[in-house]
């Protein structure tokens, strides 16, 4: 169970994924904006670029619904699947320990916890200040739901930037992803701040900490974590979301539409 400490560092870690999300959004919306309307770029490619990596998804969705499966249901199990893995960074974090290096998977461990300064990696946020390169390579694993929030709010603020030219009004670009994004914004965040709270946690410590001390305490935060709770607590709001977009937004835009 959660210390208090690691409770209020988890809401902590939770909110600033949630606010991550928002300011990505903002500044790529206005950015889209402005490369439409003084740069003269086609919102057909700006809307192309943002819905890129989600398009390896519309087979899959295709695929489902031509099977009879439910729209929502895909997406609840799409989203879930995704917030699965974001969890899991948690849990494989232990493997950039160096002085596990010899146990299994040995050949993936090796990979992981190269000696060499992986110098892209100082150009993250907070790199530049962790010497250890062990703690580097894993602080940077561990802000792996920041970054995805990121990307998120970077892909829907761009395809909102879009909707009055694609629709008519921006106002239907947002209502496209208000409805369940209000559900299920917060729901991935949650899930993702399992393991972001252990990256502020490292942050902290970083400058102060061994790198032996760090990784003992990763494996006790992870120990602590109330995982099937949490995982439920996700699935539970990811399924309201996932029937939301699958089949009140759509009603909705109809609605705006006609």
């Amino acid at each position: 169970m959660f210390s208090k400490t690691n409770k209020l560092l988890f809401y902590r870690a939770w909110l600033r994924l949630i606010v991550a999300y928002l300011l990505a959004f903002a500044l790529s919306f206005g950015i889209g904006f402005v490369l439409i309307q003084f740069f003269k770029v086609s919102p057909e490619t700006i809307f192309g670029f943002s819905t890129k990596r989600i398009s390896i998804a519309f087979p899959v969705f295709t695929t489902g619904t031509e099977l009879g499966v439910d729209l929502g249901i895909i997406l609840f199990f799409w989203n879930t699947l995704a917030s699965v893995i974001t969890i899991s960074f948690l849990y494989t974090a232990p493997l950039f320990n160096p002085q596990n290096i010899l146990l299994s998977p040995r050949l993936i461990r090796k990979i992981l916890c190269g000696s060499g300064r992986m110098k892209l990696l100082c150009f993250l946020p907070g790199c530049l200040a962790i010497e250890a390169e062990s703690i580097r390579r894993v602080y940077v694993w561990l802000m792996v739901p920041w970054l995805g929030m990121t990307l998120l709010g970077i892909e829907s603020g761009l395809t909102a930037s879009t909707s009055a030219f694609a629709f008519g009004s921006y106002l239907i670009g947002f209502v496209s992803l208000l409805p369940h994004g209000i559900v299920e914004i917060p729901s991935v965040a949650f899930a993702g701040a399992v393991t972001f709270t252990m990256h502020l946690m490292v942050k902290k410590k970083a400058g102060n900490t061994s790198s032996d001390t760090l990784f003992a305490e990763i494996e006790t935060f992870k120990k602590e974590v109330p995982l099937v709770r949490i995982v439920l607590i996700v699935m539970a709001f990811l399924f309201i979301a996932g029937l939301i977009e699958g089949h009140i937004t759509p009603l909705i835009l109809d609605f705006l539409a006609s």
